[in-house]
């Protein structure tokens, strides 16, 4: 199993190579058999079905200054069923988890949260405005995941850099965000974002563009 694993590990990062993807890592996910859904299911069930994640990021300006956060959730989705196909022909499973996938769309809940999955895979950690932040990229604009049950070595989980830094909170146009100090994640959403007052797409650039690491990459 092991030597399948660096072989199936390699095959995939040059798959992904030619994709011309960001970012991306493998999360274990039995590492997630206490995380929420949006909808009801049998997790355990479920995980041992899609025991692997495969996480990948776009960052802002990606596809040019003037693409939209729509523009770079088609390019991934490409990306991901580009992935499927090849996970398919394989002879493996592969369900998409994608970014605009709200089965609670008033409280903006996904069935998975892919932020979740990308801290896990390893991709980045959470930063103060609840985005991802990639060392290489900063702020990842856009996410998505194929779980599969393919045998990958997964990728570690990385420190959170962010510190006391409130730059992203100044700089959000709604007041929607609020400093609260954590290594991980909050412990509830709703104590750093106010969702009734946050733009989404429409406001948050201010502060992917106001972040210090988007900067030094």
């Amino acid at each position: 199993m092991e030597e399948q694993k660096i072989i199936e590990t390699e095959n995939l990062r040059k798959y992904i190579k030619k994709l011309e993807i960001d970012t991306y890592g493998v999360a274990d996910m039995h590492l997630l058999k206490e995380m929420e859904t949006g909808l009801p299911t049998d997790l355990k069930k479920f995980l041992n079905m899609f025991p692997y994640a495969i996480i990948l990021g776009a960052q802002y300006g990606k596809l040019g200054k003037k693409a939209s956060g729509n523009d770079t959730s088609l390019f991934l989705e490409g990306a991901a069923l580009s992935i499927m196909d090849y996970l398919e022909n394989k002879g493996y499973r592969q369900l998409i988890i994608h970014t605009e996938d709200e089965f609670d769309p008033i409280n903006r809940l996904g069935f998975m949260s892919l932020k979740i999955l990308a801290k896990t895979a390893g991709l980045g950690w959470q930063g103060r405005s609840l985005l991802i932040i990639s060392p290489e990229f900063g702020p990842l604009h856009r996410l998505i995941a194929i779980l599969t049950d393919l045998p990958l070595h997964t990728n570690q989980v990385i420190k959170n850099e962010c510190g006391n830094c409130r730059k992203c909170i100044e700089a959000c146009p709604q007041n929607a965000l609020t400093f609260v100090a954590f290594n991980d994640h909050p412990t509830c959403r709703e104590d750093v974002l106010d969702i009734k007052t946050c733009l989404g797409d429409n406001g948050c650039l201010l502060y992917i563009l106001s972040c210090p690491w988007l900067k030094k990459s």
